[in-house]
């Protein structure tokens, strides 16, 4: 028996002894972990609202996350027709929300009357929360979207920066009590395991300028036509605006997945088109390159024979442009002098130079989706083919983006400094792509064509230069030609350099040359031109 009571004392000692450190551990030492993970067990899970850290543009104004939209928390026990009835004259969709016991939804729209009736008859919660996008969201497909499943970036600069804009868990959270009922005054908190790092305080600043974004949306927008436009910043290569038509809501992009206009492809970036008469600047780049001189002339008799291929000269009419020079030729868009000088170069030097000048491959590093367009190989540039070649057509396709770096090295005196989307670029490189002496050569060319060329008929407050290009292509099956423009302003003194394609577009100097001159002349109303403007 003494045995027994001495057994018994020793278990209770021994109980009595873990009781008192427990209850110390909790006291000193566990008191924090503890209540984190009570709070923990209180918290409601509410994914797929915007907890995504900001996209700004270059003077820090935001182009996302500036929205607001409404949230509807509602037990599920109390949600019945009626309350989807009234969410859906809302316009609201609902949010994932995992095991919690609330349905979750999202309106951009609120109705007083059926908020108080959702609050009455179903005891809703109704707070007021950010929202990613705009109904009218501007450079929507240079920034991308998120993917409505899980918030995280499906595309441009969502998707290339996804691992500065993205929190921890991205998850939102709101306070409820045991019984799982929202503890009143608590409202919508971003938490995360470490609630430090939840939020991403400085967002990712772009190149953009949201003013010019948006006015280059208008000008493409009005014209009516499907295309795009591609402002860079000449000396550092930075994209201003970049707009590419049809747009689509990145609230929406679920209901473009089966369409078949487009409306999710950045032509800026994924569109491959032949380029036309604009290529023709690269065979000035490589005839300068070699010496020849832009007054050295050409015969143009309207067409030009090779090997028993007829290829028409359409600027020159049935008669052709007669003597011609190079420079003339350029600014007239000749293709019978481009061909003859194709032959003359030869397709291996164009091809060097084209490569030299961006074309061929990816424009932004890193960028995701991008295409890098195609030059003809050695191979498929023999016989009849140097005159595809020598004027932007055959196998040669490019995108806007491309051609826009390409006619930007012309305007840097050679230079290529890259192209980029991020204001904060640390690995930018420049190099001389072609010399400083053939750029000059080639600007002044293009400068002719603005006063004597195809583009004469463009008139702004500014002096431009530039190219206008018509290329023959393949569009849903059927024979079309898509219109070019692209070149820079001032003429002299370059700061901008602006490239625009217009789908189906005919002639470049009638559909495509209008909206480059309008871009230059918003640059000028807006006095985004920094150094005296030369006429």
């Amino acid at each position: 028996m003494r045995k027994r009571i001495a057994f018994v004392t020793a278990a209770l000692g021994i109980l009595t002894l873990a009781l008192i450190g427990r209850l110390a551990y909790i006291q000193f030492w566990g008191h924090q972990d503890l209540s984190q993970a009570a709070s923990a067990q209180q918290m409601i899970a509410l994914e797929g609202a915007n907890t995504r850290g900001l996209i700004y543009d270059r003077n820090h104004t935001p182009l996302v996350g500036n929205n607001q939209e409404y949230i509807f928390i509602i037990r599920e026990k109390n949600f019945d027709g009626e309350s989807k009835r009234a969410l859906n004259l809302m316009g609201a969709r609902e949010l994932k929300n995992t095991g919690s016991g609330y349905k979750v939804f999202a309106s951009k729209s609120y109705d007083k009357e059926l908020g108080q009736q959702l609050i009455r008859n179903s005891s809703a919660y109704i707070l007021e929360a950010g929202r990613r996008y705009g109904q009218q969201q501007k450079a929507v497909h240079i920034l991308g979207y998120v993917n409505p499943q899980d918030a995280s970036g499906a595309t441009g600069i969502e998707l290339m920066c996804e691992s500065q804009l993205s929190l921890l868990n991205k998850r939102i959270f709101t306070t409820a009590d045991v019984k799982g009922n929202i503890l009143q005054g608590k409202g919508l908190v971003v938490r995360t395991a470490m609630d430090e790092d939840s939020y991403v305080k400085e967002g990712v600043v772009t190149t953009l300028d949201a003013g010019l974004q948006g006015a280059v949306e208008d000008i493409l927008r009005g014209s009516g036509k499907n295309g795009a436009i591609v402002v860079l910043k000449r000396e550092t290569g930075e994209i201003v605006a970049s707009a590419s038509t049809p747009v689509f809501d990145p609230n929406r992009v679920s209901e473009y997945m089966s369409s078949d206009k487009n409306e999710l492809v950045n032509k800026v970036t994924q569109g491959t088109y032949p380029p036309g008469s604009v290529f023709k600047i690269v065979l000035a780049a490589a005839a300068a390159e070699q010496g020849i001189s832009p007054d050295k002339t050409f015969v143009c008799k309207g067409y030009e024979m090779i090997n028993g291929q007829k290829v028409i000269c359409k600027t020159g009419g049935e008669e052709g442009h007669g003597t011609i020079t190079l420079r003339d030729a350029l600014a007239q868009s000749c293709n019978s002098t481009f061909i003859q000088l194709g032959q003359e170069l030869g397709a291996e030097t164009i091809l060097q130079t084209a490569k030299k000048m961006g074309l061929g491959e990816m424009a932004i590093k890193d960028y995701p989706g991008q295409k890098e367009g195609k030059l003809m190989t050695l191979q498929q540039s023999q016989g009849a083919a140097i005159a595809n070649l020598s004027i932007g057509q055959g196998e040669t396709l490019a995108t806007p983006l491309q051609i826009a770096r390409m006619t930007n090295i012309i305007a840097n005196g050679g230079i290529d400094p890259g192209v980029h989307i991020l204001l904060e670029d640390g690995e930018t490189q420049e190099k001389q792509a072609i010399s400083s002496n053939a750029a000059e050569e080639v600007r002044s060319m293009m400068e002719k064509t603005m006063s004597d060329g195809t583009g004469k008929s463009l008139t702004a407050d500014v002096s431009m230069a530039g190219k206008t290009g018509s290329a023959e292509a393949s569009l849903g099956g059927k024979e079309t030609v898509h219109g070019w423009m692209t070149g820079f302003a001032p003429a002299q003194n370059p700061e901008y350099t602006i490239t625009v394609f217009v789908e189906n577009g005919q002639s470049g100097s009638q559909s495509a040359g209008p909206l480059f001159a309008q871009v230059v002349q918003y640059l000028s109303d807006s006095k985004s031109f920094e150094r005296p403007l030369d006429f």
